[in-house]
């Protein structure tokens, strides 16, 4: 039931259907879920160690808001960490990953439909998924995941300034390039294309960001 609730909010929030800066109510929460304010306010603790929300003593309960500050140290983060995901997984993938990637890349390049949004946030997903398993490092990708939800949050709310075949074709490079460099495994190569990737977002930062 837990579970259930953590995702829910979880969902709503990096969707954007809470927004930065708003406020949840525990009590109002607990109403439309159908359950008590209990494990309401367990899930808000642990979203608000996940940075998703901040808890104010004797005020309540607010999304997290998105400063452009903090958006480039965690972007700066995660060429650290993407380095390091490129290179462990260009020493562990198997064959099996390999066709993985290849099927999702033919999935992105088919991506044509009116909820492209939602088409690439799921594949995106999936081949992160991948790219961690290759990996074999679960701290990592536990470590990684904090400061990807923070980063998609902005890409939700920047998409519709956004070109949408670009995106997708920018996911369906991103993928393509990154299985060519795994399929060699040499890993310092994959490490510096992974970090590329990060720096190339935060040129599209400054571009798209900075207009909220």
């Amino acid at each position: 039931m837990k579970a259930s609730i953590y995702s829910t909010i979880k969902q709503r929030i990096l969707s954007l259907q809470y927004g930065p800066g708003q406020s949840l109510n525990p009590k109002d929460l607990a109403v439309e879920l159908g359950v008590s304010q209990t494990p309401i306010r367990e899930v808000l603790l642990r979203l608000a160690w996940e940075k998703l929300v901040t808890i104010i003593p004797r005020s309540g309960v607010q999304v997290t808001k998105i400063g452009l500050k903090e958006l480039k140290e965690i972007y700066r983060s995660r060429i650290l960490i993407e380095g390091e995901l490129g290179r462990l997984a260009a020493q562990h993938i198997t064959g099996g990953h390999i066709q993985q990637m290849k099927k999702l890349l033919a999935a992105c390049r088919k991506i044509n439909s009116e909820n492209v949004k939602e088409e690439l946030v799921e594949l995106d997903a999936e081949f992160r998924s991948v790219l961690f398993l290759a990996a074999d490092c679960p701290t990592l990708q536990e470590i990684s995941d904090l400061l990807y939800n923070q980063t998609l949050r902005v890409w939700h709310l920047t998409f519709d300034d956004m070109d949408v075949l670009s995106e997708v074709s920018m996911e369906a490079l991103e993928i393509e390039e990154t299985l060519n460099v795994l399929s060699q495994k040499d890993p310092q190569r994959a490490g510096e294309l992974r970090r590329k990737i990060i720096l190339s977002w935060i040129d599209r930062l400054h571009k798209y960001y900075t207009r909220y």
